[in-house]
């Protein structure tokens, strides 16, 4: 008995058989559906990138370490005062950490008000500075050059700008600065804990509708060391109240601790 293949075989129907070329039929159809969805994919990448915030424009410079001679202040973050001619009252003022997470006050103490020498890696955004130490204490600089080069002149007068409610996020410098990118939001909260935690200074960064940003030293209102109690507070959008005052370049914010509102 002869079995007539033809009866149920379509031949002239398109196969595809991995190992030979794709053929022309299946080939217009696909094309199309794979133009279409790789435009689809570019325009979701594009929204969604869209809506991210910047990370900035910060820099972290380990390939050159600079020496910078100040007017050291320990307390209640560590931070050097360093004559600049092109910053407010010509000082420029740089929040002094550590390496990792870890704040500076363990090779400052005893030299509040003194002239030192610094040596270290700067991390800048926005004309906001932190110097990283590289593990050398900072060095006293001898009575006769302090005396000839520097002088109280360099710690400017605050001035008091009022008090005001402010909303914004509570960020760690070193990393906000550049060290980390993104340095702030809900996907850095863990880190800039840490950072905190480990005596890195916080600071309060406040945006307008114009994503142009403020940034506050962050104190209590006698002028302490933000309190671990407060810790929960990094990272999240809040809202809080607190005495201004401007110090040269640098903006503090003395806050009231019993005025702290989350908005999330």
């Amino acid at each position: 008995m002869m079995i007539d293949d033809g009866a149920n075989t379509t031949h002239d129907r398109p196969f595809y058989v991995g190992y030979l070329p794709l053929p022309p039929a299946i080939r217009r159809f696909l094309l199309p559906w794979l133009i279409a969805n790789g435009v689809l994919v570019l325009a979701v990448a594009a929204v969604l990138a869209g809506q991210q915030r910047s990370p900035g424009d910060g820099t972290w410079d380990t390939s050159h370490a600079l020496t910078l001679t100040g007017v050291l202040e320990a307390e209640p973050y560590p931070m050097l005062r360093v004559p600049d001619p092109d910053a407010p009252d010509g000082v420029a003022t740089y929040l002094l950490v550590q390496q990792s997470k870890a704040g500076a006050q363990p090779m400052v103490q005893g030299m509040d008000g003194q002239v030192v020498d610094v040596h270290g890696y700067v991390i800048e955004r926005d004309g906001r500075r932190v110097l990283e130490l590289d593990g050398a204490h900072p060095q006293p600089v001898s009575p006769r050059e302090a005396q000839a080069s520097f002088d109280r002149a360099y710690l400017p007068e605050p001035q008091d700008l009022g008090t005001h409610v402010l909303v914004g996020e509570i960020v760690d410098p070193k990393c906000y600065l550049g060290a980390m990118k993104p340095g702030d939001g809900k996907p850095h909260k863990v880190c800039a804990t840490l950072c905190i935690r480990g005596g890195i200074p916080p600071v309060f960064v406040v945006r307008d509708t114009a994503g142009r940003t403020a940034a506050y030293l962050l104190l209590t209102a006698d002028g302490s060391a933000l309190p671990a109690s407060h810790f929960s507070y990094i990272a999240d959008p809040i809202r809080l109240t607190g005495r201004i005052e401007r110090r040269g370049d640098l903006l503090v914010l003395f806050a009231d601790l019993d005025r702290f509102e989350r908005l999330d």
